[in-house]
């Protein structure tokens, strides 16, 4: 479709779906053939706040990240659904890396971002740029669409799984599953750019075929990250959801309580 016919119609997808308030589920109870990376709970933070890596297993978690199981907001999985159906069918696989994310946690984000730079944290996450200017440059938001429920971070695999082991070790997180985005997961740099021009040739089509599995399906990129999308943010623009990821939630009708959402 592309970005500008895109446009054109999104205003009526957005209307198409009205909701008084956002319902959450589970993503594996959607679909459980769309892999999930629990990236934020593998994370821990060092005693000084200071750091948060894959590497430590010392420290504590991210605030908000309780669970290894991906929330998300209803009518986006049932989206992301239809785009997995769409890519198998190509021998590919969606993979989700966040979704829904705790406000408690982009305010730790914040507060990190006033803290030092750190090695090698700098050097494989935002090796041209300071931390203290990630607001600023759209890598990072005080407000953010995450705990809104209106963002997800994707990426896209063969649908053989290949195996492999994720690490920092380059720009970024090096997801071996991952199609070859140029960089990795959390490279805020101008190489994750959907602009950037730099890319081999499988690189950007890679990306071209994320892009447009997602806008298929009315999702909104971010310029500055391929993997981040937006979806129907107008149905919530200013309730920033607080409670924190567990994998045991009740579900009524296939969804979190909604008692559970606005009681934190």
């Amino acid at each position: 479709m592309g970005l500008r016919g895109f446009l054109s119609k999104k205003n009526s997808l957005e209307k198409g779906i009205s909701l008084e308030k956002l319902q959450f589920v589970y993503l594996d109870s959607v679909d459980p053939t769309i892999r999930f990376e629990p990236i934020f709970y593998q994370n821990r933070i060092d005693r000084n706040g200071l750091r948060y890596s894959l590497f430590s297993k010392a420290g504590v978690p991210i605030p908000g990240y309780e669970g290894s199981r991906c929330i998300i907001e209803w009518e986006m999985a049932k989206a992301l659904k239809r785009i997995q159906m769409r890519l198998s069918e190509r021998g590919l696989c969606l993979k989700v890396y966040d979704a829904y994310r705790p406000n408690q946690a982009m305010e730790f984000f914040t507060k990190w971002t006033q803290l030092p730079d750190t090695f090698p944290a700098k050097a494989f996450h935002y090796p041209n740029v300071h931390k203290k200017d990630l607001h600023e440059l759209s890598y990072l938001s005080r407000t953010s669409s995450h705990p809104r429920g209106t963002a997800v971070d994707v990426t896209i695999c063969p649908l053989q799984d290949t195996g492999g082991v994720m690490r920092e070790d380059f720009l970024g997180i090096r997801d071996p599953e991952s199609l070859d985005m140029g960089v990795g997961y959390l490279c805020f740099d101008e190489r994750s750019h959907h602009s950037f021009s730099g890319l081999s040739k499988s690189q950007r089509t890679a990306r071209e075929v994320l892009l447009n599995s997602m806008l298929e399906e009315g999702f909104i990129p971010l310029e500055t990250e391929f993997w981040h999308y937006y979806f129907m943010p107008k149905r919530n623009s200013s309730h920033y959801f607080n409670f924190p990821i567990r994998d045991d939630y009740p579900c009524q009708n296939g969804g979190i309580d909604q008692k559970v959402l606005y009681d934190f």
